[in-house]
């Protein structure tokens, strides 16, 4: 199965991105100073999150500061790649990466290379630039996980002139990811994701596997970057097929169609929570491509983070482009839409209602009755 949400991005990001700078994100700029990322150790245990945590999820993420071997007294004042965490300083990547069990459970997985990385920022550079000229996939550190046992694998690394790092793409060769969903993550300095979402979509091509939208930070918003994690999670339904151990909560509400009343909830995100202002919502709705029922809305939301062009049965969305709401009720083993939605719930009760719906149908969104 194509992943088109990815491929769309990379696209669109291929004419406007530039080789990327700064300590996680080597380019050709040799003026950069040394990265002098995260942890001093590199033989660090992988970090586990509480026993609570969702098991089926695992969040892989590669970061330089656990690749190379810093002296003890490293200077980490000057590098805004350094973020405080708890007593310890981690690497940006690890920080968002530390970020995603609070709201979703999972294990957390260091991707490391056999051979370290240099400290020398201009080595890594290099080195960066043959690995991927050559198609070189570095070896990796043995590890005891098996990736196998999860269904929900995100990954996560710094950009390096304008695509992953060659030690996920070694990571990806390594597995089968049938039947897997993939979601990526990643930390710049100010170029974005570059090609890497499609690049990483094309290595588990062939396979089953499902890739779902990515996040990029910048470094520099890093450690202000809790909620947006949480949107996002929200925004490509992540929330819903997991508990939320974090504990934040989602709203319950209900769809009227004709005689019959569903159930459904409203994610924590903040146009969720905006579009919940309008309720109770009539909407006029019709049916396209066997797949979903859509209809306009008179009222202009401001909160538009996390589009996607994937779908999963039962979100609710809203487009920007078509200025409507929607409700997706088949074809997620084919979810190929031209413009980005954003989820801002789910219809939680049996879909099979809409099988047996005219053409048109009125649709009335509500809070539910406390």
């Amino acid at each position: 199965m194509r992943r088109i949400a990815a491929m769309l991005l990379a696209t669109v990001l291929a004419f406007v991105l530039t080789a990327c700078r700064g300590r996680e994100d080597p380019a050709e700029d040799d003026s950069q100073t040394p990265d002098t990322q995260v942890q001093t150790e590199r033989e660090n245990p992988e970090l586990s999150v509480s026993e609570e945590a969702e098991t089926n999820i695992l969040i892989a993420y590669f970061s330089l500061g656990r690749n190379a071997v810093y002296p003890d007294d490293v200077d980490a004042g000057t590098s805004a790649s350094l973020v405080p965490d708890g007593d310890e300083l981690v690497g940006t990547t690890e920080y968002i990466a530390r970020l995603i069990p609070d709201h979703v459970g999972g294990d957390l997985h260091s991707i490391e290379t056999v051979e370290p990385y240099s400290t020398d920022f201009d080595t890594v550079v290099d080195q960066n630039h043959e690995e991927m000229g050559d198609g070189i996939l570095p070896e990796l550190v043995a590890t005891d996980r098996d990736v196998s046992a999860y269904d929900t694998v995100f990954i996560g690394y710094p950009v390096w002139a304008t695509n992953a790092p060659q030690a996920i793409f070694s990571f990806l060769s390594q597995w089968d990811f049938s039947g897997k969903t993939i979601i990526p993550f990643c930390t710049h300095n100010g170029y974005g994701p570059g090609g890497s979402y499609g690049a990483i979509a094309d290595a588990v091509d062939g396979q089953a596997a499902v890739v779902l939208d990515g996040l990029a930070v910048e470094a520099s918003e890093v450690s202000g970057a809790a909620d947006t994690v949480a949107e996002w999670l929200g925004a490509i339904g992540i929330k819903m097929r997991q508990d939320n151990s974090s504990g934040a909560e989602e709203t319950a509400i209900t769809i009227a169609i004709g005689d019959t009343v569903l159930d459904g909830v409203l994610y924590d995100t903040a146009l969720a929570h905006e579009i919940s202002e309008f309720f109770p919502l009539t909407v006029s709705m019709v049916g396209f491509g066997g797949r979903e029922y859509y209809g306009g809305v008179d009222f202009y939301p401001k909160n538009l983070e996390g589009g996607r062009t994937t779908f999963e049965n039962g979100h609710i969305t809203y487009c920007e482009a078509h200025h409507n709401m929607a409700i997706f009720c088949a074809q997620t083993d084919d979810p190929v839409l031209s413009v980005e939605i954003i989820p801002i719930g789910r219809v939680t009760s049996d879909l099979s209602v809409f099988e047996d719906l005219s053409g048109h149908t009125e649709v009335t969104f509500s809070l539910a009755e406390e």
